[in-house]
Formats: C-alpha cells, sequence, structure tokens
C-alpha cells in the first residue's frame, strides 16, 4: 500500500548515483554484468517515453546526472597527472576504440588501435611527456 503522504523526490531515479556506482564497479573489474546498469538506465531516456537529452533528478538538468562522465574514465582508464606530465592508460575494454578524453588545457581523443595506445589532440593541448600504458 502506496503511503498517502510520500516524502520529497521518493518516486524518483537518481541517474547520477547509477553512473557512479557504475563507473566505479567498471574501474575494479568485470565491465560486463557493470554495463548492465549504464542500459538501463540510458533505456529509461531513449527519447520514446523520456528525453533522451535530459535525466530528471530533482528537477530538469540536475548537475548530478554529470556523473555519466566518469564513465569514461572507468571504460577508457585515461587519467592524466599534469604536475608529472603522464597520461596513465589502463583501458578496461578491450580490442582498439576509441573515447573522448579533456584536460584543463585541451581535449581530444584517447583510445588502442592495433594494440597500441593513440592520443589525438583537437583543441588546445595536453603536454604529456610519456605515456604509462598497462
Amino acid at each position: 500500500m502506496k503511503p498517502s503522504l510520500l516524502p520529497v523526490y521518493a518516486n524518483e531515479v537518481f541517474t547520477g548515483v547509477e553512473y557512479q556506482v557504475a563507473s566505479h564497479l567498471i574501474a575494479s573489474g568485470n565491465v560486463k554484468e557493470r554495463m548492465e546498469i549504464v542500459l538501463t538506465t540510458r533505456s529509461r531516456y531513449d527519447g520514446r517515453v523520456r528525453n533522451p537529452f535530459d535525466e530528471v533528478e530533482e528537477g530538469h538538468w540536475y548537475a548530478r546526472a554529470m556523473s555519466s562522465y566518469s564513465l569514461l574514465q572507468a571504460l577508457s582508464g585515461a587519467r592524466y597527472d599534469a604536475v608529472d606530465r603522464i597520461l596513465y592508460f589502463q583501458p578496461r575494454i578491450k580490442g582498439d576504440f576509441i573515447a573522448f578524453f579533456a584536460t584543463e588545457t585541451g581535449y581530444g581523443h584517447v583510445g588502442v588501435r592495433n594494440g597500441k595506445p593513440v592520443v589525438q589532440v583537437v583543441k588546445g593541448t595536453i603536454p604529456f611527456e610519456r605515456i604509462v600504458y598497462a
């Protein structure tokens, strides 16, 4: 039986929390099963029922849903150390891929092509001196 007076936001799903949990699980292990969280979350916003560009959470365009950006780092395994100028790269994706990557000074793509790490700066600079690829 549904209570007559629900707490505020009691019937909402917080997509930002779902993405955060998924990215941490991906970073710590099994990608395939953890991606089910992401696919389930995105299926609620497929454009047929809800706007795919507005994951409603405590109102429209709430910032917590931007935690989906953490999936890029979790899957690509790319992390930039600006102090030591090292690009750490430990992909959780098997085979060739390309992913968006951004730092304070530039953005572009990171990925793997023919088993080797690839970095393409599109705008600005990403002044790394070496890549640590695992």
